[in-house]
């Protein structure tokens, strides 16, 4: 994805973010086995943020442990991102490596996934009054989406 400073939306289709997935498992020598397929399909059926623990209900064929593990490697490599519910359960949703940030509908729960850091000249103007070696940021923007307004 590129870095700009203009924020731009970025669809998650769920075919071309399965196809991607797959590729960067078999750059990095991981088997693509039947149990890790079952876990892409089901995380692109959610809409909305899921648990680790939803996900496993969609998938009583495969073990805790498989849809953990996957869902972990997925989250450490990038391809889901955790959203941060505003007095609830943390989520996650299929997304993309690199710099993200997301907007959360507070009625519906939908998840937009945007590129482009707006707040770099923030991060930097608290880096110097604070003289931190600011390491990251995570930007999470919540409202209602237009379909609920």
């Amino acid at each position: 994805m590129n870095e700009s400073a203009q924020s731009q939306p970025v669809a998650v289709r769920p075919d071309v973010w399965t196809a991607a997935v797959r590729r960067a498992w078999q750059s990095a020598g991981l088997r693509i086995t039947e149990p890790r397929e079952r876990v892409l399909a089901a995380i692109v059926r959610f809409r909305t943020p899921f648990s680790a623990e939803q996900l496993y209900a969609e998938l009583p064929e495969t073990g805790r442990a498989t849809v953990y593990r996957t869902l972990e490697q997925l989250h450490t490599t990038g391809w889901v991102a955790r959203i941060h519910a505003q007095g609830g359960e943390d989520g996650y949703v299929a997304s993309y490596p690199g710099h993200m940030h997301h907007l959360v509908c507070t009625n519906c729960g939908a998840v937009v996934i945007f590129e482009g850091c707006v707040v770099d000249a923030l991060v930097d103007e608290l880096a110097r009054q604070t003289s931190f070696a600011i390491e990251g940021h995570l930007l999470q923007l919540y409202g209602r989406c237009e379909r609920c307004r």
